[in-house]
């Protein structure tokens, strides 16, 4: 079974110490309460799964690609481009993650058919409610049940997801769900057995000859894991100046955790913890990509990817060896196009959020001059950055 009743104990602690108000209180037992339940249920399917399927296993997952990077790096952007590449590809969608068994996809993909014939008046219902739900947070990502999306919420059930941190402003004491890279051999392997299966399901249900493609910021604490993981896996790093993603990244956990009710106090005295979490899954990611053989990897940098989007794309197909369709690339173009027009986001001030920008320059400013984010220190005219 799939639940990881020490870890649920451990961050249900979490939920009821410290000095949370009843609105705090009630969000973490009840959120905590929904994602016992969900993660039970699937578990169940999923034993079922190897009744019913026992040959899922046998599936292959070759040359898996993995697209990693902080939060706000354009991993969002450059996975959807990739999931046009639908010939070569297979990505989650949000109800897949939702539903991660061979079972339930096979009974959830029937229903939807028999509704989608005979009932379309209730397929054009759901699909109004899902705007509405998911209206207030489009901005932000785009959301869809039937839209791709982090399978690294996959690891909610076990308890082990980064995401978890959203409801506590306590990431010192939650790194083990961070960082899976430095954690016992016994519990990575546990963790990539899970996923594993949940990867094989997914391939097995659309087609084992097909490539995962799989996007998530918060890999890249678990990259070695899935590096050795799946041996032949390849992976795009999207690398953007840290003292713009972090401060960003800052700005959604403060306004997540205003909405939870956390006290102020506690907001503004975490944002330290945040800047050190963040340095070090860039220096981690750097370390891990400089041991892989030089096809096993691509680096993107923000800036590339939002001035020529289509040539970025196919610099990466071609660094890693990946096949470009004549269909693909004609999605692609007019992909790009359409893209063209957009304007990025003015990046906010560290300053702002109370960020000490000499903890981020300091130990990332070898990595940022050798990647290109920042020139070196004497050509700079601002002293700290570029």
């Amino acid at each position: 079974m799939n639940f990881n009743v020490g870890n649920y104990l451990k961050i249900l602690r979490l939920a009821v110490s410290g000095r949370p108000n009843r609105k705090l209180f009630t969000i973490r037992l009840s959120t905590l309460q929904v994602m016992a339940t969900w993660a039970l249920v699937n578990s169940a399917f999923q034993s079922l799964d190897r009744v019913l399927y026992p040959d899922a296993r046998k599936t292959q997952i070759q040359a898996p690609v993995f697209i990693v990077g902080a939060a706000r790096s354009g991993t969002t952007f450059f996975h959807r481009l990739l999931c046009m590449d639908d010939a070569h590809f297979e990505h989650f969608r949000l109800w897949e993650i939702a539903f991660p068994s061979i079972t339930q996809k096979k009974l959830l993909r029937g229903v939807a058919g028999l509704v989608t014939r005979f009932a379309p008046s209730v397929t054009t219902a759901i699909e109004e409610w899902e705007q509405r739900q998911f209206q207030s947070v489009q901005d932000l990502h785009k959301f869809g049940f039937n839209m791709p999306e982090e399978d690294e919420f996959l690891f909610l059930m076990p308890f082990a997801s980064a995401s978890i941190t959203v409801l506590f402003p306590v990431l010192d004491q939650l790194q083990h769900l961070v960082m899976l890279d430095e954690q016992p051999d016994a519990e990575r392997e546990r963790l990539m057995k899970f996923y594993r299966e949940c990867v094989e399901a997914q391939l097995y249900v659309h087609g084992g000859d097909r490539t995962l493609l799989s996007k998530n910021p918060a890999f890249v604490g678990k990259i070695r894991s899935v590096s050795e993981e799946f041996p032949d896996s390849k992976f795009i790093y999207m690398i953007r100046d840290p003292l713009e993603t972090i401060p960003s990244v800052v700005n959604l956990l403060q306004t997540a955790w205003r909405g939870l009710g956390v006290q102020e106090e506690d907001i503004l005295g975490h944002t330290p913890a945040i800047v050190r979490s963040f340095v070090r899954d860039y220096q981690h990611v750097y370390r891990v990509l400089q041991d892989l053989p030089s096809d096993r990897y691509a680096i993107v940098r923000y800036e590339d990817l939002v001035r020529a989007p289509e040539e970025t794309v196919r610099r990466v197909y071609e660094e890693v060896g990946l096949p470009l369709s004549s269909e693909f690339a004609e999605r692609l173009h007019e992909a790009c196009q359409r893209a063209a027009d957009r304007e990025p986001k003015a990046p906010h001030a560290p300053e702002t959020f109370g960020i000490d920008v000499d903890e981020i320059t300091g130990p990332l400013r070898p990595m940022m001059e050798e990647l290109g984010v920042w020139a070196p220190l004497a050509e700079s005219t601002h002293g700290q950055r570029t």
